[in-house]
């Protein structure tokens, strides 16, 4: 998803625009920060939440609830696709060798010095093999014991107590398709040692820096799936290293739809993307050239997001859905602190957050926030827009 430049810039003038002019905050006017203290705006109902380091720990716990929670329960993950016996099955375009012992007219008639490849039975389009003395027989969606027993077994009229041994030599017949934002697109062979996500990403060199880390998605029968890739990166969850399938398609989207913006007494305002799992507050704030030495000196970060939570954390039902505009979480912290910057370091952003540092002390925030709210509802509700196109 990407925003205008000329939408940004209004955003940019409007926000910065609100402490210069005669908004100013009215002296004296002044209500200190309560953890779950709710305010209305006229344009947008909000929720003030001030960021402890209690507070982090019940957000910490309930994010890791909900990935667990939240898995999709129609993928199977590599761990339990390797508990359930992974076996490879046989397929067309596959090359299979067969060593008969004692017995290497059978083996490799005519050459000895043929190398594995060239020797091996190739699996027909239609699923079929030959071999002497068995004929062209179905071997598509059989396990190699399978394959083994049934030559065997058809070897026996000419050859007293057959010892037979069969591999797959050249994998051909099963194949996944990665695409997107990685190093290079392209198929990916599975063959007898199964695969996640992981592995064919990094197969296909990684991921690049415009993609997203949080995200991928399957293609898979003619539905998609996501992936929380952050699931994997930042919590090592390995329930959603999905197990894929022949013919599954896997797509990497680039990270323009997970960005946040940061905006007033910094050194650098604009957009970011989360060029890794998590960002930090502390990180938004560096790549932001930090506080402004002087009008930032005794900030207070304010943190706008769309859609409320409770004191766990957790999404309150309904909250971005339930009226014309979505409710709002304001997350605030004193930065004119040392404290602050150490909790700032552990605070997590999401996507589209909006980063405002104010250039005011800290106890006078609720007028920073109904000042700014009304042009952060008009970010939000134009991504919405867009997200739904």
């Amino acid at each position: 998803m990407q925003l205008s430049r000329s939408f940004f810039r209004f955003v940019l003038v409007a926000l910065t625009s609100l402490t210069a002019s005669g908004c100013a905050i009215v002296p004296g006017h002044t209500l200190s920060p309560s953890e779950g203290d709710e305010e209305t705006s006229g344009a947008l109902p909000y929720r003030v939440v001030e960021v402890t380091p209690g507070m982090l720990v019940r957000m910490r716990e309930a994010e890791q609830q909900r990935l667990q929670a939240q898995r999709n329960p129609e993928l199977t993950s590599l761990d339990e696709l390797r508990r359930q016996g992974y076996e490879y099955r046989i397929g067309p375009g596959d090359i299979v060798s067969v060593v008969v012992w004692e017995h290497p007219e059978l083996t490799n008639p005519g050459n000895e010095l043929r190398t594995d490849e060239a020797s091996g039975r190739l699996v027909d389009a239609d699923g079929t093999m030959f071999f002497p003395y068995v004929g062209d027989f179905r071997v598509e969606g059989m396990r190699i014991s399978d394959a083994r027993d049934y030559i065997s077994r058809n070897l026996e009229r000419v050859i007293r107590d057959p010892q037979v041994d069969v591999r797959v030599i050249s994998h051909r017949s099963k194949r996944v398709y990665v695409t997107g934002e990685v190093m290079t697109p392209g198929m990916v062979n599975l063959d007898d040692v199964p695969r996640g996500i992981l592995d064919v990403i990094n197969e296909r060199g990684g991921l690049k820096e415009t993609a997203s880390q949080r995200t991928a998605i399957i293609s898979r029968d003619g539905t998609s799936h996501r992936v929380n890739l952050q699931a994997l990166n930042a919590y090592g969850l390995p329930e959603y290293n999905v197990a894929l399938e022949p013919g599954d398609v896997v797509h990497v989207p680039d990270n323009s739809g997970e960005r946040i913006f940061v905006l007033g007494e910094v050194g650098r305002e604009g957009a970011q993307p989360i060029q890794r799992a998590t960002m930090t507050l502390t990180e938004a704030l560096s790549n932001a050239e930090g506080i402004e030495p002087l009008s930032g000196k005794d900030a207070g970060v304010f943190v706008f997001r769309s859609g409320a939570i409770d004191d766990m954390g957790e999404f309150i039902p309904g909250s971005s859905t339930g009226g014309s505009e979505p409710a709002a979480t304001v997350f605030t912290l004193d930065v004119g602190k040392l404290e602050g910057f150490l909790i700032a370091d552990r605070f997590r952003l999401q996507p589209r957050d909006v980063v405002y540092v104010a250039a005011t002390g800290f106890a006078k925030y609720n007028r920073v926030i109904q000042q700014i709210l009304p042009t952060v509802s008009t970010l939000f509700q134009l991504e919405r827009l867009v997200d739904t196109d």
